[in-house]
């Protein structure tokens, strides 16, 4: 399979990258930074990015930051761990050897000990990461993840100081519009939505629809949007309210559902149940919901309205058994539905939903929201393996996704954001951060989690596990980390990952 990208498509995943990736990884070695400092390890380098190197930036206390070449992230260099993991006691040995040994000649490579004594670190003051306390190693290792953590509340805070979307109206659709009715000859089209009559927004549709009845005797204005740009225009209009119906529109038909065997088809719609006309108040849908459930497993008849090829309604008449214990979100009849309502010219309305606007929150508020956003979206990850294995979540919706998935998504992002706000990209970064932690927890070698596994197996034990031992399972973790990570991001090359 070939994959085309456009070169706008690229730039967004590239700015993404760095705006999403980018700024994780590095809040993330800075956990591990200020942990050590906390514990009292100390870390000879902080790098922006992976070597080779460019430059050094700085020197804080003994460590030394410098900015490297490869623009994926960054690192923290503690004494005595490298990415394989802890070095044995006979490499501390040799190291404290060395430094005692060492005199003037520089030319040969120092160890890591002797680089500290040249910035100034007495011996007593060199704590390896091995010679830390079990509990101060696992607070080191965990520090990463906690700051992806924090990040991501933080982020959530900043979402709800700029403004959270929030229901200000309901919206309702102008769903057909024949000839000689409300809308015929005005510039309306079918599909625009209405958000206010006379300058006065709605709560929801079913409040738009008794609103109508107060009307009469006098125009009208209704305040609408385009569907196709979301550009707004009024309309005057006749008050002819007077004569009024419900229906229920049928929007989509499981297969091998009640709906389906009885023959019912997108685009219906229903209006009676049990040869009772459907109220022309309150909400039709649950109205028909109601009925389902209270004939569950027992027969009841709907008629519905059903065009012609010359768009003509024909009345239809069906008989099905609603379902008692129906499979998740299809519903006893297996349909998906929405209110519709009518005026006596065949003007339909349908339920066009909410109209939302970002409202920005005060500080407590602000807090409130990140904090319930953090464990809800804990909850979600923490649901993802029951809900793979009752079905409700397929295996290729839970499918991992590489740098180069989570740059296009990230790109998706930041272009609607560039027309709804930041708040979109700005959640997305938290999501990712926190994805960021949580993977990096998991007790798989080379990772935090896997690390952690093995401070906790000591603690167990009594005694270390053998460093070689250990730093083998290390790296045979990364090497299949590496081929899972190859994998995923040619399957993404080849099935791209998207918003939708």
């Amino acid at each position: 399979m070939v994959i085309y990208a456009t070169g706008s498509d690229i730039v967004l995943a590239v700015i993404a990258f760095a705006v999403i990736l980018i700024p994780a990884i590095i809040v993330h070695e800075l956990g591990h930074f200020f942990a050590a400092k906390l514990v009292g390890i100390n870390v000879l380098e902080f790098g922006i990015g992976f070597p080779p190197r460019l430059r050094r930036l700085f020197m804080w206390g003994e460590t030394e930051f410098t900015l490297n070449l490869l623009p994926i992230g960054g690192f923290v260099r503690p004494l005595g761990e490298d990415m394989i993991g802890p070095v044995g006691e006979d490499k501390l040995k040799r190291d404290r050897e060395t430094l005692h040994e060492l005199q003037d000649d520089y030319d040969h490579a120092l160890s890591e000990r002797e680089q500290l004594s040249l910035r100034g670190v007495e011996e007593r003051q060199m704590m390896s990461v091995n010679e830390a306390p079990p509990l101060g190693r696992i607070l080191f290792m965990a520090a990463g993840a906690l700051a992806n953590f924090a990040m991501a509340m933080f982020l959530f805070f900043l979402v709800a100081l700029i403004g959270l979307p929030m229901r200000v109206g309901g919206l309702s659709q102008v769903a057909d519009i024949p000839e000689g009715s409300l809308f015929a000859g005005t510039i309306v089209n079918a599909g625009d939505v209405i958000e206010k009559i006379n300058g006065e927004r709605f709560s929801d549709f079913a409040a738009f629809y008794e609103s109508l009845a107060g009307y009469t005797g006098e125009t009208v204005e209704f305040s609408l949007l385009r569907r196709e740009d979301g550009s707004a225009y009024t309309v005057q209009a006749p008050a002819a309210f007077s004569e009024r119906h419900s229906f229920v529109q049928v929007s989509g038909v499981i297969e091998d559902s009640p709906a389906s065997a009885a023959g019912i088809l997108p685009g219906d719609l229903i209006t009676h149940v049990n040869d009772k006309r459907l109220p022309p108040s309150g909400d039709p849908v649950a109205v028909v919901r109601d009925i389902t459930k209270a004939y569950e497993g027992r027969e009841l008849s709907l008629t519905m309205l059903r065009q012609d090829d010359k768009g003509e309604n024909d009345e239809v008449y069906v008989r099905l058994v609603p379902r008692v214990d129906p499979p998740e979100g299809q519903g006893r009849m297996g349909v998906m539905i929405r209110s519709q309502f009518g005026l006596a010219d065949g003007t339909r309305f349908a339920n066009g939903g909410y109209k939302t606007e970002l409202i920005p929150q005060t500080v407590s508020a602000a807090i409130a929201h990140s904090l319930r956003t953090t464990a809800e979206t804990f909850s979600a990850i923490a649901s993802i393996p029951g809900r793979i294995i009752d079905g409700s979540l397929s295996g290729k919706d839970a499918r991992p996704i590489s740098i180069i998935g989570i740059s296009k998504i990230g790109g998706e992002f930041l272009q609607r954001s560039l027309q709804e706000g930041p708040g979109l990209l700005l959640n997305f970064m938290a999501l990712i951060s926190i994805f960021l932690g949580i993977s990096n927890l998991l007790p798989i070698p080379a990772l935090d989690g896997g690390r952690i596994v093995f401070v906790l197996l000591e603690m167990v034990r009594g005694r270390a596990i053998n460093p070689r031992t250990e730093a083998r399972i290390h790296q045979i973790g990364i090497m299949l980390l590496l081929v899972l990570g190859v994998v995923v991001m040619i399957y993404d090359l080849i099935n791209p990952p998207s918003i939708t």
